[in-house]
């Protein structure tokens, strides 16, 4: 029975008590508390206690209703704030909702400590956001760009990060926009922006942003022999060179492959002074400059740093000194181990 037929049926049974109580008790009744005197029909005495449980009724019923009211409210709020915290971590995000019930507190507090990953492409949810989230993840993950506005999230977020990287792919102007304010992007992002400007732009437009950059040896390695194949005009100077292989740990067969490579644009003048300032700077470069050194025949040089090394050091050029002297001219660095 629905609150208003309660109330209407209690009104109606109250009406016929009275009634009846009046038709054969038509007199008043008197009740008399120290001073206080209450006079009132005899009929009214006796629906008076039924209308005051049925007031009292009605109190309980609201209360408890309005109670019920407010749990299911904060149930499904509670569950509303579960589907936003799936789809926060779904774009790997810090959530901030709180919960109200404790068992929802529960749930709550392990799904934010969850690394919630899509497999299914044919992923379907009644939840507009969800579904919208799970379309762009997959897009990104294709490849795909997705414009900043509509995926509003975090530079260092990394599904940013891979829809950023996505861009760069796509986009190589955008890329070198991407290495002019490397400060507001992730590495990665600027690694790549780096990499598709070196397959892409002049060195020209590269070196005027090379101060900004933090390299890693991949950066390194490809900005060098970008530069080798570069004409002199356009090509890095021996100071910018020289940075850029100090920014790094190259190792001594990385930096022979980048000798190689610049033995076909630089003049050997070049190449041996650029490898001698970094040999007297720092012996770690001493290798990649007897290699300079044995390639242009300089053995006169290579002897003059050989005589003061140890006994188990740069033993390769030793022999090819050994062998030079010898009158044995045919073999050269590269036959032999230098690594």
């Amino acid at each position: 029975m629905g609150l208003k037929k309660y109330i209407i049926g209690s009104l109606l049974l109250a009406i016929i008590v009275f009634g009846y109580t009046f038709s054969i008790a038509a007199g008043d009744y008197k009740i008399q508390i120290l001073d206080f005197t209450i006079l009132l029909p005899i009929a009214l005495w006796v629906v008076l206690p039924m209308v005051l449980l049925l007031v009292l009724t009605i109190i309980h019923i609201l209360f408890y209703g309005l109670k019920n009211y407010f749990t299911i409210k904060a149930i499904t709020k509670d569950s509303e704030a579960v589907i936003s915290l799936i789809n926060t971590r779904l774009l790997k995000e810090t959530s901030k909702v709180t919960f109200q019930n404790q068992n929802f507190k529960e749930i709550g507090a392990i799904v934010k400590q969850l690394d919630i990953e899509v497999t299914d492409s044919n992923f379907s949810s009644e939840d507009k956001d969800i579904s919208k989230t799970v379309e762009q993840t997959f897009n990104i993950k294709s490849g795909k760009y997705i414009p900043s506005k509509e995926l509003k999230l975090d530079n260092e977020n990394p599904l940013m990060i891979a829809n950023t990287k996505n861009r760069v792919s796509l986009d190589e102007n955008y890329a070198l926009e991407v290495l002019k304010s490397p400060a507001n992007y992730a590495q990665e992002v600027t690694k790549d922006a780096f990499l598709k400007a070196l397959e892409s732009k002049s060195m020209t437009s590269i070196k005027k942003v090379l101060e900004e950059l933090t390299l890693d040896n991949t950066m390194v390695k490809a900005l060098l022999k970008k530069d080798s194949e570069q004409k002199p005009e356009f090509a890095m100077t021996n100071d910018m060179i020289a940075k850029a292989i100090k920014s790094v740990a190259l190792s001594d067969a990385e930096l022979i492959e980048a000798i190689k490579d610049y033995k076909k644009s630089m003049t050997p003048d070049q190449i041996i002074k650029l490898f001698e300032d970094l040999a007297q700077e720092n012996d770690s470069y001493t290798t990649p400059y007897l290699y300079v050194l044995a390639e242009y025949e300089m053995v006169d040089k290579m002897r003059d740093i050989l005589v003061n090394s140890a006994v188990n050091e740069y033993v390769p050029f030793k022999a090819l000194v050994d062998l030079k002297d010898a009158g044995k001219h045919t073999y050269s660095v590269d036959a032999l181990s230098y690594k």
